[in-house]
């Protein structure tokens, strides 16, 4: 071979490892320039939709950061660099504990504020799909859990027979409103007495919510459970947004007319907690993340 083919061909070798050089980067800066849409998330379904996406969204940024900085692209490895460092300081509160709520050796401690209010108590809540019929499964589930009281999200007929039967003797005081029509059946089962019990109705007619006031030994709770719809599209985005927000209008009336005892909400709220809208509702409800 001679002298100048070999040159040639590192030329070729320099152009092709060049080109694929510039791909990555710009992909890796397509990705980070894309993800920072989550900013309208308040605004926008679909930028709504990739904020309860971050945790995909730093995986997919961590792998095209490792490729810059193997291809020693430092203005692109930093720019990818400060936005997954943005999207995993939105993740990151969900994950880590709360001051004052863990010791040292990760054992959930309650603080003295909520020793004093918030009794203790054994909670769960279930999202089933309406057409599971694997009741056996879901029945095993929470006598495995063995909650003072449970919540089962798209609660069908079927299943709501099957839970009676199960739980008639341990668990007797209910509030069910199934439905095999939709996702939106739903049903509260309590070991303790149920007062002011209802369901009712917020922005959708068709998404029922359910409240009471569990009669716990020591005090009594407000346990509410909801299921508003999933935010795909305009329309629904709106309507869960609004039903967040009467939610949590409720929940502020409640707090207010009795400051005492404490709110327990369950529920699929169809967002996750790096979503901007979850932290206004908890801001607005001044609930704490379970």
């Amino acid at each position: 071979m001679s002298d100048d083919h070999k040159k040639h061909r590192s030329r070729e070798s320099a152009a092709q490892n060049a080109f694929i050089q510039r791909r990555v980067a710009g992909t890796a800066v397509w990705i980070a320039a894309c993800s920072m849409v989550t900013l309208f998330a308040r605004q926008w379904w679909i930028a709504d939709l990739i904020a309860n996406l971050r945790v995909q969204l730093i995986l997919l940024l961590s792998g095209a950061l490792l490729l810059t900085l193997i291809m020693r692209r430092r203005k692109t490895a930093t720019f990818v660099a400060a936005v997954t460092l943005w999207h995993a300081s939105a993740v990151s509160p969900a994950f880590l504990p709360e001051p004052g709520h863990f010791d040292s050796s990760n054992r959930s401690v309650a603080s003295t504020e909520l020793t004093a209010t918030m009794p203790a108590v054994r909670v769960l809540l279930a999202n089933v799909l309406t057409g599971n019929r694997n009741h056996d499964q879901i029945v095993e589930q929470i006598q495995a859990a063995d909650p003072d009281v449970f919540a089962i999200l798209e609660l069908s007929s079927s299943l709501e027979q099957s839970l009676v039967e199960q739980f008639g003797s341990t668990h007797k005081y209910v509030v069910l409103e199934p439905s095999d029509g939709g996702n939106f059946g739903i049903g509260l089962w309590s070991r303790y007495p149920l007062l002011n019990d209802r369901v009712f109705h917020l922005n959708v007619p068709i998404v029922p919510s359910i409240e009471a006031d569990v009669q716990l030994p020591t005090q009594t709770i407000r346990v509410i459970v909801t299921h508003p719809v999933p935010p795909m599209g305009s329309r629904n985005f709106a309507h869960r947004n609004f039903h967040l927000e009467l939610l949590a209008q409720r929940i502020r009336k409640y707090q207010d007319d009795d400051p005492i005892h404490s709110v327990i909400l369950l529920g699929d709220l169809n967002l996750t907690p790096w979503s901007p809208i979850f932290h206004d509702f908890q801001a607005s409800t001044r609930l704490e993340n379970a």
